[in-house]
C-alpha cells in the first residue's frame, strides 16, 4: 500500500491545499491527512485527528507514530508537485527518507547562519535536511525518541523538527538531489526537471507563490 500523507492545522493553510494534493495525484494513493479541523476535505481522504498546539514546532515528529501503512509519503501543503510522485516511493526500502538541503551544501559543511540575513537573530543550531518531504514504512523509533523527553527538544530545538532530525542522531537516506528544489533558495526560477518544488518560505515571502504560479503557467525555466 502506498499512503500520502499532509498535516493541516491551524490556518495556515485550507482545506483546499490538501485536495488540491489529492487531485493532482488523481485520486490513486491511501490518503491520510491529520488534522485539527477536517471540514472541507474531499471525502476519500482519511482524517486522523490531532488537537492543534498553538505554540508547538514539533506537530510533524508526532506524525512518526503512524505505521502499518504501507510505505508513508508526507508532503507539506506548500509544495508543488511537477511530475509523476510514483518513483518516489521506490527510495524508501529500510530506513525512512528525507529532502537533503543540497541547494544549502557549502563544500559539504553546514551553511552558515549569515548567509540568510532574515534569520540574523538565529539561536540553535541549523540542519541541512528538509522535512517538507519525507518517506518511511516504521518510524515509530524518531517518536519514541522524542516523546522521552519533549519539552527539552522543545527548548533545544526553537526552529522545530528540521533540526531535531538532523541533530539527534537518525538513519536517513536522502532523496537524490534531481527530484526537490526549493524555489526561493535557488533563484526564484521555475524548473519543470524537477518532480517537486518546495515554496517554503512563504511566511516571510508570500509573494513567491504568484511568481511561481505565472512561471509554471508560462513554462518559463532553464
Amino acid at each position: 500500500m502506498k499512503t500520502l500523507l499532509t498535516l493541516k492545522y491551524g490556518t495556515k493553510y485550507s482545506a483546499n491545499h490538501v485536495n488540491s494534493i489529492y487531485e493532482h495525484t488523481e485520486g490513486k494513493y491511501n490518503y491520510v491527512c491529520v488534522t485539527d479541523d477536517p471540514k472541507g476535505l474531499h471525502p476519500d481522504i482519511g482524517i486522523i485527528y490531532m488537537e492543534h498546539e498553538p505554540n508547538g514546532n514539533m506537530e510533524k515528529i508526532k506524525l512518526f507514530q503512524l505505521k502499518d501503512m504501507g510505505t508513508i509519503l508526507y508532503l507539506d501543503l506548500d509544495i508543488r508537485i511537477q511530475k509523476n510522485i510514483d518513483h518516489l516511493f521506490n527510495y524508501c526500502q529500510d530506513n525512512p527518507v528525507i529532502v537533503y538541503t543540497w541547494w544549502k551544501d557549502k563544500g559539504n559543511k553546514q551553511i552558515s547562519i549569515h548567509d540568510f540575513p532574515w534569520q540574523s537573530d538565529f539561536v540553535g543550531p541549523l540542519s541541512n535536511y528538509n522535512s517538507s518531504v519525507m518517506l518511511w514504512k516504521d518510524a515509530t523509533h524518531i517518536w519514541n525518541h522524542y516523546n522521552k523527553y519533549p519539552e527539552t527538544y522543545d527548548v533545544q530545538y526553537p526552529y522545530g523538527d528540521d533540526t531535531f532530525l538532523y541533530h539527534e542522531g537518525f538513519t536517513f537516506e536522502h532523496l537524490p538531489d534531481n527530484e526537490v528544489y526549493a524555489f526561493n533558495t535557488t533563484g526564484r526560477k521555475y524548473r519543470p526537471e524537477y518532480t517537486i518544488c518546495l515554496l517554503n518560505g512563504l511566511d516571510r515571502n508570500p509573494e513567491i507563490e504568484k511568481e511561481y504560479d505565472k512561471l509554471c503557467m508560462h513554462q518559463v525555466g532553464e
